[in-house]
């Protein structure tokens, strides 16, 4: 297992949520499961011929659903591929689903150079919502400059003065 996916998991268990990503040839998301057993959480959520089908307890509740995508490529876990997705390219548009509230967002993952983390060069890629939304919310990840890999990550995670959440991969 890949450092990267093995810290990953051990950050998502620190709070007290199992992810798992399961990703195409193309780097997209094919399917995602939550399980979160303080919340009563355990649901699946996979796409097939742009349709979403959600499944499983939320917040203690079944849910079954059917949600359209809007046609951009599903990226869960943009920490898992952005690197490697903007290698040649500035920018990707593209969907995901917000844990808290199972709804879908269009995002936006936009290459913005390189910058020192924990002293070393990596490159910085800026998450953010689309449209209106952009100006109330972004955050930034960063990545090995010769392997693409994640390597950390910076942003608030909360109201207007949380403190900046900080993620490093060790080395």
């Amino acid at each position: 297992m890949p450092l990267v996916e093995l810290f990953l998991a051990a950050f998502a268990m620190a709070q007290e949520r199992n992810y798992i990503s399961i990703c195409g040839k193309t780097k997209t998301s094919i399917k995602w499961t939550e399980e979160h057993k303080s919340s009563n959480t355990n649901l699946s959520i996979s796409l097939n011929n742009g349709i979403y089908s959600i499944s499983g307890k939320f917040n203690g509740k079944q849910i079954s659903k059917k949600v359209k995508s809007k046609g951009k490529p599903w990226y869960q876990n943009i920490a898992y591929n952005a690197g490697l997705t903007l290698k040649n390219g500035r920018s990707v548009e593209y969907e995901c689903f917000r844990p808290d509230n199972i709804k879908l967002y269009t995002m936006s993952a936009a290459k913005k150079g390189t910058e020192k983390l924990d002293g070393k060069n990596a490159v910085r890629i800026e998450v953010s919502l689309t449209g209106f939304m952009s100006a109330f919310w972004s955050c930034d990840y960063y990545f090995d400059m010769s392997s693409l890999m994640f390597v950390g990550y910076k942003g608030v995670n909360g109201d207007p003065g949380t403190p900046e959440t900080k993620i490093s991969v060790a080395r």
